[in-house]
């Protein structure tokens, strides 16, 4: 056992030594692209931060695919802050791809003192964890010393092409900025460039595709040598970009160069193709599974789709895995079967497989998700990051998207984030290139339902559900599954429906998170404490909608913004409440709110009268918004506006006719409708309704039905004393007095 770790250690220290030699041969190399520091010191300053000196990139494409890019960046620091987030460097690169060797890092101290990387402040580790421990992504990050405000720092480093996924594509994008995550890593830098240059070198007779964007130069500066020719773009004075949240994509902000091999998006298919085909025709263990299903000959598309989808679910585990490595190459089903886990391409040539076999057309579709942005298409490039299954318009049955990856995920299992997101159908026939549409998504929405009524002590009682569709069910459902505590989670989810100083018990429910074709509910029933008003009042509040399923609280400050501001995908909330009178109580309006309708969203409130109860309804609909820096403002103002509008309230109170009405049921139940007790109720309903004269009448007919009931001649008595009977009443008074009746 020594001498293995002895022996790991060894190469451990040599696989060191190999990685400083190749730095070392990297710095002897490859020369420097920019000026020596001292002489970018005189650029006059031009931004009260920090500003890139130099972004000099230089890219040479051999012939047979492989490539080389060197770039160099110098960066002065100006202020505190620029010191805190130039901190530390990370240059992001795939390990089993290309290589990255770092040329040369340097900071150059106020009093002109210049500062090398120290030997111990340069790692090269793989990222990812968990789910990602399959990745072939890694880093190199370093720290410069003496990084103050008036410092300068520079950095250098060489990538080079070590397997090539594609051979017959090579595309790239350059931009002028180096962007720098800020030390709270909550947004990013993309400072002010004085000197830009990207030059590109490929054989002479290369084809080349390139295509420019937010005004960096389309043409290029030509120089050949010999067979190899180098086009060279160049820019200055480059304003910063502002990184904000919600703004759009990175090309449509900045200037870029986009170049590629590549122009039909048919090479990518027949790419892709050529690694799945083979792997798609059923094998005895693909037969074998869809026998497994155990589906009826007179099974429907539906439920052989269905079927598919919750069998990949229950059998085979989703990782994250660059399987066959460097991420593209599937397994065949066989193995994806036997091991029960598998990827996105994995998992997809699995289902199709087993769709095919049940007479279902699908094809192996690749997705570009919104993690990787929403990119230009004019050019090829390998924008796909996942792979799930397409099922064409068939039978009378509309085009499905089907992605089995998700941890019991909601049939389909689809994001509703991927709508509109870009989407290569591999078929082996050129391909397909689109937009994922919004057929077979469900829309986004949120139903609050609210049922207030009080209990037989009269305190308050609240019976809410939760109905969920699209990206809230979604939401809710990855949420209470990966939630440790899942119990308190749910109640505090609920607890936000009410501010802190109510006092209530709660018991809520999240129903149906592992159900694949029920979406998820919430369900919960709030007991409030007994209040010291016999009347109490309830609300129905629209900030109870948007508290829980919408952002409003971290909206970018509208004063500071600066980039236009999307929302791109629409969703409605709904929020009803009623008010339940009960015995003796009638639901009353004390307070109402107001619709609001703009070109951002449109929020209608009602509410009416339903015999004792009374009903509220809210609907607040956010529309797909893309707007400039000056309606943002006005955006921002609506919504502070729409957050301030009244609450509905309505009382739960008590009702007199109504508690009447239920006394007099009750005694003709009791005693029968000819009874001294019913015209005694009869006739103190008419005295409290000032009806003095009409209450004599009953009165004297409980008299008439038992002369020697005290209390019958007591209300005759008060009838006729309202009545102005002064005498009768003297009369029927002592009588009462006599047969001693005390009221």
């Amino acid at each position: 056992m020594k001498k293995s770790v002895y022996v790991y250690l060894l190469i451990g220290l040599f696989s060191v030594f190999l990685a400083r030699a190749s730095q070392a041969t990297a710095e002897q190399t490859n020369a420097r692209l920019a000026p020596a520091l001292s002489e970018q010191v005189s650029i006059k300053q031009a931004a009260p931060s920090a500003e890139v000196l130099y972004s000099i990139s230089q890219t040479k494409l051999q012939a047979d695919g492989h490539w080389q890019r060197t770039s160099y960046y110098s960066i002065r620091i100006n202020d505190l802050a620029a010191a805190r987030d130039y901190g530390r460097i990370v240059i992001p690169f795939n390990h089993y791809y290309s290589d990255m060797n770092l040329d040369f890092a340097n900071s150059l101290s106020p009093q002109g003192k210049l500062n090398p990387l120290a030997e111990d402040a340069l790692q090269r580790r793989v990222t990812g964890g968990g789910q990602d421990f399959y990745s072939d992504s890694s880093e190199l990050v370093f720290s410069l010393p003496e990084v103050h405000a008036g410092s300068v720092i520079e950095f250098q480093y060489t990538q080079k092409s070590r397997n090539l996924a594609f051979a017959e594509l090579y595309n790239e994008r350059s931009t002028p900025f180096w962007f720098q995550e800020k030390v709270a890593k909550d947004s990013w830098r993309a400072d002010y460039v004085h000197n830009y240059q990207f030059s590109f070198t490929t054989l002479a007779d290369k084809t080349i595709y390139n295509k420019s964007f937010q005004k960096h130069p389309e043409q290029s500066v030509d120089q050949q040598t010999g067979e190899w020719l180098t086009r060279t773009w160049q820019m200055t004075k480059v304003p910063e970009i502002v990184v904000e949240r919600r703004m759009p994509r990175g090309h449509k902000v900045r200037p870029e160069m986009m170049i590629s091999t590549q122009k039909d998006w048919a090479v990518v298919d027949e790419w892709t193709w050529n690694k799945v085909a083979d792997k798609l025709p059923a094998s005895i263990n693909v037969k074998a599974a869809v026998a497994e299903l155990a589906l009826g000959q007179d099974a429907n598309y539906q439920q052989k789709v269905q079927a598919v989808y919750q069998h990949l679910q229950d059998k085979v585990r989703y990782v994250f895995a660059h399987l066959g490595r460097g991420g593209y190459d599937p397994h065949y089903p066989d193995e994806v079967i036997k091991a029960g886990y598998g990827d996105c391409k994995d998992q997809t040539v699995l289902a199709v497989a087993m769709l095919r076999e049940l007479g279902i057309e699908s094809y192996p579709a690749l997705v570009e998700t919104p993690r990787n942005g929403d990119s230009d298409t004019e050019l090829v490039r390998l924008i796909f990051d996942h792979m799930i299954v397409y099922i064409p318009a068939q039978d009378g049955h509309k085009e499905l998207w089907l992605d089995t990856t998700g941890d019991r995920g909601l049939f389909p299992g689809m994001s509703n984030f991927m709508v509109g997101q870009n989407a290569l159908i591999v078929n082996g026939q050129g391909g397909r290139l689109l937009d994922i549409g919004e057929d077979g998504f469900a829309e986004n929405l949120a139903t609050l339902n609210m049922v207030y009524q009080l209990d037989k002590q009269g305190a308050s009682q609240a019976q809410v559900d939760i109905e969920l569709s699209g990206m809230f069910e979604q939401h809710i459902r990855s949420w209470y599954k990966h939630s440790s505590e899942q119990n308190a989670a749910t109640q505090q989810f609920f607890k936000g429906l009410y501010s802190q100083g109510l006092e209530f018990d709660l018991d809520g429910k999240v129903l149906n998170t592992e159900a694949l074709f029920t979406p998820v509910t919430l369900s919960a029933k709030f007991n409030f404490d007994k209040q010291d008003d016999p009347n109490p009042i309830h609300g129905a509040n629209l900030n109870q909608l948007l508290g829980m399923f919408a952002d409003f609280n971290n909206l970018p400050i509208p004063e500071e913004r600066v980039n236009p501001y999307i929302d791109k995908y629409a969703y409605t909330l709904k929020l009803n409440a009623k008010f339940i009178g009960g015995a003796e109580k009638v639901a009353s309006l004390v307070q109402s709110s107001p619709s609001m309708q703009n070109a951002y969203f449109d929020l209608i409130q009602t509410g009416e009268k339903q015999g004792d109860d009374y009903v509220v309804s809210i609907e607040f609909t956010h529309k797909d918004i893309n707007i400039n820096a000056k309606q943002y403002q006005d955006y921002h103002a609506k919504v502070q506006q729409m957050s301030r509008l009244d609450a509905w309230l309505v009382s739960l109170r008590t009702e007199p006719n109504k508690v009447q009405q239920i006394v007099k049921q009750q005694t003709k139940d009791q005693f029968g409708s000819d009874s001294v007790q019913i015209y005694l109720v009869e006739a103190r309903k008419l005295l409290q309704q000032g009806k003095f004269s009409d209450a004599i009448v009953p009165a004297k007919k409980a008299v008439d039905l038992d002369n020697n009931n005290g209390e019958a001649w007591y209300v005759l008595a008060t009838a006729q004393g309202f009545a102005t009977q002064i005498e009768a009443s003297k009369q029927s008074f002592a009588k009462a007095a006599e047969l001693g009746y005390q009221p």
